[in-house]
């Protein structure tokens, strides 16, 4: 990874975007997220991945509030149609107080994953929705270009000596998520007959540990 000392000379987005590449390329590894490419993929699987987002992004949004900072990119009015429509079904409380959000660069950092995975959302949106059409459209990230491109200037102001908080941050997002998949897996396993368990693919090699290192 490029060391923060040599990221003035390019925008720190794109070095930040290197410094998670590992566990951004992990997590599409993950059984949970493997099936959003899979034509047969069900409602059950794709509200597992939204509760997933909304738990996470829940903390993070609650301390940008708190913080009172940038409402340029304020994930509210996401949150606010996923609340709505991840409707009366068990969902986790967010967790509060997560190591990640003790700095305003870490904060940005969990807003770039959080903000960034539109993009990827949206290139698997028709296979999305041709296997589930019926679902709700806040259950897929949607892309915001004023936010990301005021979540850019934000990212590029960050000082050199911000720029390992800002990783740690956009990491810890990461790990958040997988963990956070990890538990609606087990859920959806635990309540689906054995043969559609076996439709759901497993685990391939992981980079987590290493990249947690």
């Amino acid at each position: 990874m490029t060391r923060p000392q040599d990221a003035a000379r390019r925008p720190a987005r794109l070095w930040l975007r290197e410094a998670t590449h590992r566990l951004h390329l992990d997590l599409h590894e993950h059984p949970l997220y493997r099936r959003l490419t899979e034509p047969d993929l069900t409602y059950q699987e794709l509200r597992a991945t939204a509760a997933v987002t909304y738990i996470a992004a829940s903390a993070v949004e609650a301390d940008r509030t708190r913080r009172q900072l940038w409402p340029e990119i304020s994930l509210a009015d996401h949150l606010t149609a996923l609340e709505r429509d991840l409707g009366g079904e068990p969902c986790p409380a967010p967790q509060p107080g997560q190591a990640y959000l003790t700095s305003d660069a870490g904060l940005l950092g969990a807003l770039y994953v959080i903000h960034g995975s539109a993009f990827g959302a949206a290139s698997l949106a028709k296979t999305i929705w041709r296997a589930v059409p019926s679902a709700p459209r806040s259950f897929v990230v949607p892309r915001d270009t004023g936010a990301w491109r005021s979540l850019c200037q934000l990212l590029d102001a960050v000082p050199q000596a911000g720029l390992p908080e800002l990783a740690d941050g956009a990491q810890e997002v990461f790990r958040t998520y997988k963990r956070l998949a990890d538990l609606q897996l087990a859920g959806l396993q635990a309540s689906l007959p054995p043969e559609a368990v076996r439709n759901i693919p497993p685990a391939r090699g992981s980079a987590w540990q290493a990249a947690s290192r």
